[in-house]
C-alpha cells in the first residue's frame, strides 16, 4: 500500500507541477493563465500536506505548499468558472464567496475541530455545506452552458472536466467531511486519495498538451474574433439561410431561442449549425451570438427619439429577453453602458 500511494502521490505531484509549467507556457489570458497555474499547485500542494513523512521531508518548503493546499477548492472552483463562462468577471461577487468560503473552513480547521460543542458542530456543518456548495456550483457551470457552446472540443471537454474533477474533489470532500484525522491515516484511504489525484493530472496535462489545448486553457472570450466566409458553397448557402432567418425574419426575437430551434428552423443538423457559426462568423457561444443581433436593434431603440417614452424593461421583452438583468449585462458587456445611460446620452446628442 505505501508503495502504491508513493508512486502515485509523487508521479501527480510531478504532473500538477507540469501542468502549471504547460498553463504558463501556453495560455493567453493573464486571469486564466493565473487562475489556472494556481489551481494546478494547489494539486500538488495538497498531495505534498496530506502526507506527514512527505512534510518533514521538505521542512520549511512544507508550509509554502500548505498555502496552495488550503485555498485548493476556491482555485478549482475559480479556474472551472474561468473556463467556462465566457468574459468572467471576478470583482466582487466571486473574489468575496471565495474569500468568504475560505474564511468559513479555516475558522472550522483552525478552531473547532475535534471539539465536542454546539458551536464546534455549527461550524462544521457550515464548512461541509460551503465546501459543497462550491462543488455543486463549478458542475453546475459546467454543466449548464453546455447546449450554447459552439465549440465543440470544448463541449466535450465538459464532460471529461466534469467526471474527473467532481470525482476528485468530492472524494477529498467526503474523507475530510466524514473521517476524523485518525481514521484518514489508514494507508487504503491514502492510495485512493492520492490515485484519484494522479487520474486528475494525467487527464489534465493529456489536455493540455493535446492540440486542443487553444479551446482547453484558452482564456474564454464570447465575442466575436473572426468572420470567415466559407468557400464550400453547401456552407455558404446553409449560412445564408442562417443569417436570412435572424435578420430577415428577425427570428432572433423569439424568446427562450435556441440553437436546436434555429437548425430545426434552417433544415441543418445542430453540429453542423454550430461549426458554421463557430468558424465562420466567429462566436463560442449560441447566447453571445443571439445577443449580437438582440443588442444592435436595442440600440437603435434607445436611440429613437420615438421610443424615448418606452421603458427599457418592455424593449428587453420586445427582444426575446425575459427578465431585465440578462439584458442589461448583455448591453452593457457590448457597450460599456447601461441601456439607461446608453439611452440618455444618445437622446442627447439629437
Amino acid at each position: 500500500m505505501d508503495l502504491l500511494d508513493q508512486f502515485f502521490r509523487f508521479s501527480g505531484i510531478s504532473l500538477f507541477l507540469l501542468l502549471a509549467v504547460l498553463i504558463i507556457r501556453d495560455v493567453t489570458g493573464r486571469q486564466t493563465r493565473f487562475l489556472g497555474a494556481w489551481a494546478a499547485l494547489s494539486g500538488a500542494g495538497y498531495l505534498v500536506c496530506t502526507n506527514y513523512e512527505l512534510r518533514v521531508a521538505l521542512g520549511p518548503v512544507a508550509a509554502f505548499t500548505e498555502m496552495f493546499c488550503q485555498t485548493g477548492q476556491v482555485a478549482v472552483w475559480m479556474f472551472s468558472l474561468s473556463q467556462f463562462r465566457d468574459n468572467l468577471k471576478l470583482w466582487p461577487r466571486y473574489i468575496l464567496l471565495g474569500i468568504a468560503f475560505y474564511i468559513t473552513t479555516r475558522v472550522y480547521w483552525n478552531f473547532f475541530h475535534g471539539e465536542d460543542t454546539i458551536a464546534a458542530l455549527v461550524s462544521e456543518v457550515s464548512a461541509a455545506g460551503a465546501r459543497f456548495a462550491l462543488i455543486a456550483h463549478m458542475l453546475y457551470v459546467a454543466w449548464e452552458g453546455r447546449k450554447d457552446d459552439l465549440v465543440e472540443a470544448r463541449r466535450r471537454f465538459r464532460t471529461v472536466y466534469i467526471v474527473t474533477v467532481s470525482l476528485a474533489v468530492l472524494m477529498v470532500s467526503f474523507v475530510e467531511t466524514f473521517f476524523t484525522v485518525a481514521e484518514r491515516n489508514q494507508p487504503s484511504l491514502f492510495v485512493i486519495q492520492s490515485f484519484g489525484f494522479w487520474m486528475l493530472a494525467i487527464t489534465l496535462v493529456w489536455m493540455g498538451i493535446d492540440l486542443r489545448r487553444q479551446v482547453v486553457f484558452s482564456a474564454a472570450q464570447s465575442q466575436k474574433v473572426k468572420d470567415t466566409p466559407p468557400s464550400d458553397p453547401t456552407e455558404r448557402h446553409d449560412l445564408d439561410s442562417v443569417k436570412a432567418l435572424l435578420e430577415d425574419q428577425e427570428l432572433y426575437l423569439e424568446a427562450g431561442l435556441t440553437i436546436a430551434t434555429l437548425a430545426d428552423k434552417a433544415g441543418l443538423p445542430e453540429h453542423r449549425l454550430r461549426r458554421l457559426i463557430n468558424q465562420h462568423m466567429g462566436y463560442r457561444n449560441f447566447a453571445d451570438f443571439i445577443n449580437h443581433y438582440r443588442i444592435n436593434a436595442a440600440k437603435e431603440r434607445l436611440g429613437n427619439i420615438e421610443d424615448r417614452n418606452i421603458p427599457v424593461l418592455t424593449i428587453a421583452m420586445d427582444l426575446g429577453y425575459g427578465s431585465l438583468g440578462p439584458f442589461n449585462r448583455a448591453f452593457k458587456d457590448r457597450t460599456g453602458q447601461t441601456p439607461t445611460e446608453y439611452r440618455k446620452n444618445k437622446l442627447a446628442d439629437l
